[in-house]
């Protein structure tokens, strides 16, 4: 039987509660090499080679991270970079980064843990619609919020004398939604996060796009009226005539070389 899906939209306004978040870790473990242990509330998911290791605590308390990313070289080594997670932070964010995270384990671990790229990398250009988001500077940050005023995306740098993000001086990156009513979700990163890693979670953030679930999915009440939700457009079914296909022919309308 298949299952109807609802567009949700804006995608920064869709809640995952922690569960969900603990749900894709079990996930993670089932379908990957990575290792998972339990301890009643907590969860910890750690990479075959003990470098990432991604702890989520059920119980955590009052709108801190529940869940934090950390890349070390190896076991008992300081950690490199990190990854907090806090409220209701869609769990396609989550899913994002766990993706790229065990990509880049396999194709270029060296990248992801100390931050070496085999090609520099360039500066992360933040591409939003116009419509959405606006570009915002103050002392000390700068970044996109919605026009809505319910979410940002804020980059602080290292050497700036104003105040930190999170009162943290070690971040670099603030992505999260908020609402008078309260906070429904953040995720930040240390200055010593992979762009790659950070670009992953701000085009989720930034992305135009509605996100795509099923019916019946957890809704933050407090968030609730500020989001729309339509089902999404059953595909129209499609005939076989039983002949095989035909060879593609010239563009209509197209330009000829010169």
């Amino acid at each position: 039987m298949s299952q109807d899906l609802y567009e949700v939209s804006p995608r920064y306004l869709a809640a995952s509660p922690p569960s969900d978040h603990r749900d894709h870790l079990n996930a993670l473990a089932e379908n990957t090499g990575w290792t998972l242990h339990t301890d009643g509330p907590t969860a910890v998911v750690t990479s075959p080679c003990e470098r990432i290791v991604v702890r989520h605590d059920q119980a955590a308390e009052s709108f801190g991270p529940h869940l934090v990313i950390t890349a070390r070289t190896g076991p008992g080594a300081p950690v490199r970079w990190r990854a907090d997670i806090a409220g209701n932070t869609p769990v396609e964010i989550l899913t994002t980064l766990t993706t790229t995270i065990t990509t880049a384990l396999e194709t270029d671990p060296d990248h992801l843990v100390y931050d070496i790229a085999a090609v520099p990398e360039q500066p992360i250009t933040l591409l939003a619609d116009a419509g959405d988001w606006e570009f915002v500077h103050g002392p000390g940050v700068a970044g996109m919020r919605s026009t809505d005023g319910y979410a940002a995306a804020l980059q602080h740098a290292p050497d700036d004398p104003a105040p930190p993000l999170r009162d943290d001086p070690t971040i670099a990156w603030h992505l999260f939604a908020t609402h008078p009513a309260g906070s429904l979700w953040a995720v930040s990163f240390t200055h010593d996060t992979p762009l790659f890693v950070v670009a992953s979670a701000l085009e989720q953030t930034l992305s135009p796009e509605p996100l795509i679930r099923p019916a019946g999915l957890a809704r933050h009440p407090a968030f609730a009226p500020l989001i729309t939700t339509r089902p999404v457009p059953a595909k129209p079914a499609q005939t076989t005539t039983g002949l095989p296909p035909q060879p593609p022919g010239p563009a209509q309308g197209s330009a000829k070389a010169r």
